[in-house]
């Protein structure tokens, strides 16, 4: 699989050899963000200007979004087990079933780049690259990552170890802290390729946010 230059991002963002530092988390400002569905349609239709922040901002304010949910990671495991066995059709089948519900899933469209690739349909493996360049993008712009104030915004868990996975990283620990208020994990990773080890930073109030307003519901 080719290089997604988004990464190399993420690689400056880690070891400090970004250009400038991110001191605190950019957070979204609700009131200026549309709506999520208003956003993808644009998307869909073309507009290629779209803010992928604000539609993944958006979408945690749609009914459909519950980052603890566990329906989707039982569809991305037989999606990945697909594109394993080479069972590419069968493997987009299933992405498009979680992109119909959550189009911002990283995983869904990592899946469909590949497939697609692996079918030799540039146009279609293409789009999907360009949508998770972008999404990974946004969160990567969220923050540097690197403490505590200045964690990547993420919203659910899928994001967290996507990023683990397409960087190449291998999980050491996960470790929890908060910053004024706010739920942050430690993410503790090696990486193989130069023998170093890390320490990720994720802002996880907006999954904690939603997860209360969920169980709120429940009583």
């Amino acid at each position: 699989m080719k290089k997604i230059i988004i990464i190399i991002l993420l690689i400056f963002a880690v070891t400090g050899l970004s250009a400038s530092d991110t001191t605190f988390t950019k957070k979204p400002d609700f009131l200026k963000i549309g709506k999520y569905e208003k956003i993808l349609n644009r998307f869909i239709n073309g507009d290629r200007k779209i803010n992928f922040l604000d539609l993944r901002m958006s979408f945690t304010k749609t009914s459909k979004y519950n980052p603890y949910e566990k329906t989707l990671d039982t569809i991305s495991k037989s999606m990945i087990d697909l594109l394993n066995e080479k069972k590419y059709k069968e493997a987009i089948k299933l992405a498009d079933t979680i992109l119909l519900k959550e189009y911002v899933d990283m995983y869904a469209h990592y899946a469909c780049y590949y497939a697609f690739s692996a079918l030799q349909d540039t146009n279609n493996a293409t789009f999907h690259e360009y949508i998770m360049d972008r999404l990974l993008n946004s969160i990567v712009e969220s923050g540097d990552g690197k403490t505590p104030a200045s964690a990547f915004l993420v919203i659910s868990n899928r994001e967290i170890y996507f990023l683990i996975f397409i960087y190449g990283f291998e999980q050491k620990s996960v470790s929890f802290s908060t910053y004024k208020g706010d739920p942050i994990e430690i993410h503790t990773v090696y990486d193989p390729k130069n023998k170093d080890t890390y320490e990720l930073h994720f802002n996880t109030s907006l999954m904690l946010q939603r997860q209360e307003e969920l169980l709120r519901k429940k009583k």
